[in-house]
């Protein structure tokens, strides 16, 4: 693919040192792109052991080399090393779980009058998985794996924040792809934009929030582009008067912390039961005291910076608005480090008001509300009434009482006693305004194919033929 010779330089979110540089790809650089996917399409999809062979290779050496792949990650992104490190391993999983998962290309469905009926599941043709820069290489690959192995060609668009570790993995996995199935381009919107609009392009595979994913939606839709959007969350955790504040505390604050709060599956918010509000809330200021905030490579970091100004500064506006609400101030409040980057402590406030903007919107950092309830079933009718439906969790010994309770959860991942675990068979995704469509699993390749019904009749062409003959002759 010819490069755009224009660059743009790419910056470590803890120190604000340039780290790298990306091509700044153009509208026309994607189009070329597409071009070239075509080129490769038909022997790519024809292939199928092919596929899943070389998806074992690129898993090995991601493996071998995730020490490598982490650091860069690591560098741009701000999360600390061994995270940085596990999202590479993450992503060799994802690899190696598609290249051995059994599906059949061809269902046979019960012959009926004569007729003999198949069902084809094909690729649905060239991908465009539109990535974020909170997880760019786990959520890539968890697009990349079963849309690969489906036998469809992808272009990977990265956010423009993150783009060298994207540029990597690709570099990697070309190694062992064939020319043209796998592209990378990197720069500003213009790029998604061209992505959801290019007619060649068949599905798009967005990660991100709920406002840019309903605008790529829209921009795909002349074109009837298939669309699978994994979006916005703000994941509660709530808290039953039995639970151990303790075993609790720990668990809310390893997920609510995690990449300094920006997953789109943590925990957002804690609704606690007013009895026990006093209790968590020391043991969750507890908790998150053990927190080491840093850059992400230093020994001993345990949270490295927000990612970006614009976010720190709305997390930030967030709590100080949270607190002028009515709430206050249990746990941090400050930056937690000399460093001059985009920091954070982590920040608990307590006696959170519902109707702040921190507990009713998604604000995606290193700030945890817990707001007290005097009865679960309203804190139920109002979550359920909100946009969102990630996640959500409850935290109780007592199992039946959790089971009942998530059943009645509208989001599509219900955890109990933990949060933010995934799993390679599971399907993961959102409902309303979360997102549609479903990732891992056989559910998330099944996004990947196409069906075609073969309806095949076995017409008595001998007969016919013979009856023509007759009919000759008598003439």
């Amino acid at each position: 693919m010819t490069v755009s010779p224009t660059t743009y330089e790419v910056f470590d979110p803890a120190t604000l040192e340039v780290v790298g540089t990306a091509p700044l790809h153009t509208a026309e650089d994607v189009e070329r792109a597409v071009a070239l996917a075509g080129t490769a399409a038909a022997a790519w999809a024809a292939d199928r052991e092919a596929r899943r062979s070389a998806l074992r290779s690129i898993a090995a050496a991601v493996r071998t080399q995730s020490g490598r792949l982490g650091e860069i990650l690591s560098r741009e992104q701000g999360k600390v090393l061994r995270e940085a490190v596990m999202e590479f391993q993450v992503a060799a999983g994802l690899f190696e779980y598609y290249a051995d998962l059994e599906w059949d290309q061809t269902e046979q469905l019960p012959e009926r009058d004569g007729r003999q009926l198949s069902v084809d599941y094909r690729p649905v043709g060239l991908v465009g998985a539109i990535t974020p820069w909170n997880f760019p290489i786990s959520l890539l690959a968890v697009k990349l794996a079963p849309a690969l192995v489906a036998g469809c060609t992808v272009i990977a668009k990265p956010s423009p924040s993150t783009p060298l570790s994207t540029i990597a993995l690709v570099e990697l996995m070309n190694g062992y792809l064939p020319p043209h199935v796998l592209k990378s381009v990197t720069g500003r919107g213009v790029l998604s934009r061209a992505l959801s609009t290019l007619p060649g392009v068949r599905k798009i595979s967005f990660t991100g929030s709920t406002e840019v994913g309903t605008a790529i939606m829209a921009q795909a839709a002349p074109t009837v582009k298939r669309v699978t959007l994994e979006l916005g969350g703000n994941d509660p955790a709530i808290v039953l008067p039995d639970a151990d504040p303790a075993f609790t505390a720990a668990g809310i604050i390893g997920s609510a912390f995690r990449n300094a709060g920006q997953v789109c599956m943590a925990v957002k918010r804690v609704f606690v039961p007013r009895s026990l509000a006093g209790e968590l809330t020391e043991a969750l200021a507890s908790a998150a005291a053990g927190l080491v905030v840093g850059r992400g490579l230093d020994a001993g970091t345990s949270m490295g910076p927000m990612h970006n100004a614009a976010q720190r500064d709305l997390v930030s506006s967030l709590v100080t608005q949270a607190v002028n609400d009515g709430g206050k101030l249990a746990f941090g409040g400050g930056t937690g480090t000399s460093l001059p980057g985009y920091f954070m402590e982590p920040t608990i406030i307590a006696d959170a008001p519902y109707n702040t903007p921190l507990v009713c919107s998604e604000q995606f950092g290193s700030a945890l509300p817990v707001s007290v309830y005097d009865d679960v079933e309203d804190v139920l009718a109002q979550l359920n009434a909100q946009e969102f439906g990630l996640g959500a969790s409850v935290w109780t010994p007592d199992l039946d009482r959790a089971g009942e309770l998530a059943a009645r959860i509208e989001a599509g991942t219900v955890w109990i006693n933990q949060h933010t675990q995934v799993e390679l068979d599971a399907p993961f995704g959102g409902w309303k305004a979360s997102g549609m469509g479903r990732e891992r699993g056989r559910w998330g390749l099944s996004e990947y194919l196409q069906t075609r019904t073969l309806n095949a009749m076995a017409g008595n062409h001998a007969a016919a033929a013979a009856g023509a003959s007759s009919a000759a002759q008598s003439s």
